[in-house]
């Protein structure tokens, strides 16, 4: 058994694993849902390759780049994790994992985010982090929300010419992965968070003026067919007054019922249109777990948003996620870090799910 970097030619192996463990007869294969994972190209994902050269075990991993603030943070993500059911008992993803959080480290990565909060994450330093607001919008809320967005946009689908416009929107947002027009078209057409779900994802953009000042890309109900999931905004951008118009106009389309929307604790301004309409909010983490990839690469790459000088050295890696992330940590004090230097981060189970 070979545990290494997977090889190009070796991908479309690894895509149909998954897809056998993942996915049901007559779903969009994984392929198709994560090309960041599984098309050719310069690959970072890991596999444990037995000696008739098939597939074992999987790990799929996915560099990226995270702006917020002032900072830029180089990070990995791993999906698509599976091992055939014959090789199983035998350790091989835990021993994929550590090929890539050694990977990441080499590669000058500060975090590496994983999708589960299994066991398997957690031995190995995965913990809970950052903080979201996961509001609901019913019909009452949504009028409400509606009525208070006002009527100033058009609201309409996206269209192909709209892309710079809203890349512009999704690159000035206070935390957000950054991406290319070429990206962003790429995982709008994957649909790969609505894909996991079951749903189909909807885009719309508001325009005032001929200027696109919002976007939202939400996971719906196909047409006539039973919803796995309830209805869930994946990711938006641009004036919230702008957003919260558009994520109303989902909310009241036909057969969407209800509409959640997990909303990064760092946009206080979209939250209070939320909570104002009469949205029911709960707090939670963010989506999934993350780990440190290299300490250092992590203290350097965010030294621009910590405010202050501080002594970390005796605070261990949990400690450390918490004490940056989250703006409700046990950590924090008013006389020490305080909320508002808590690092934003955007919601990760967005368009850039891994």
């Amino acid at each position: 058994m070979q545990l290494r970097l997977i090889k190009p030619a070796e991908l479309e192996q690894a895509a149909l694993l998954a897809h056998s463990i993942f996915r049901q007869v007559g779903d969009t294969s994984m392929k198709e849902l994560f090309p960041l994972i599984f098309s050719p190209g310069y690959t970072h994902s890991y596999a444990a390759v037995a000696e008739d050269g098939n597939i074992a075990a999987f790990m799929g991993l996915v560099p990226s780049t995270i702006c917020t603030g002032e900072a830029l943070l180089n990070v990995f993500s791993i999906g698509a994790v599976c091992t055939d059911p014959a090789y199983r008992g035998q350790g091989l993803a835990g021993q994929l994992l550590q090929l890539c959080q050694t990977h990441a480290a080499n590669a000058g990565a500060s975090l590496i985010f994983v999708s589960g909060d299994r066991s398997l994450y957690t031995r190995a330093g995965c913990v809970p982090f950052g903080g979201t607001q996961f509001a609901e919008l019913n019909a009452s809320s949504a009028h409400a929300l509606a009525a208070a967005a006002g009527e100033e946009w058009t609201l309409r689908p996206m269209q192909p010419g709209d892309f710079f416009a809203v890349n512009r929107l999704l690159n000035e947002r206070e935390a957000g992965q950054v991406y290319s027009p070429g990206e962003l078209a790429l995982l709008l057409g994957a649909e790969a968070y609505a894909g996991v779900l079951g749903l189909s994802q909807r885009t719309l953009v508001a325009v005032r003026n001929g200027s696109i000042e919002g976007f939202a890309a939400m996971a719906v109900p196909a047409a006539d067919v039973p919803a796995p999931s309830p209805a869930t905004a994946v990711e938006w951008a641009g004036q919230p007054q702008a957003v919260a118009a558009l994520l109303a106009k989902a909310a009241l389309c036909s057969g969407v019922g209800t509409l959640q929307v997990p909303v990064p604790w760092q946009e206080r301004s979209l939250l209070a249109l939320l909570r104002d309409a009469g949205a029911s909010l709960s707090a939670g983490a963010n989506s999934g777990t993350v780990c440190i990839a290299d300490r250092e690469a992590l203290l350097r790459q965010t030294e621009v948003c910590r405010k202050r000088s501080l002594d970390l050295s005796s605070v261990d890696d949990k400690e450390l996620i918490s004490l940056l992330f989250d703006p409700a940590s046990p950590l924090r004090t008013s006389d020490s870090l305080g909320e508002s230097e808590a690092i934003p981060l955007p919601y990760m189970s967005g368009l850039h799910f891994i």
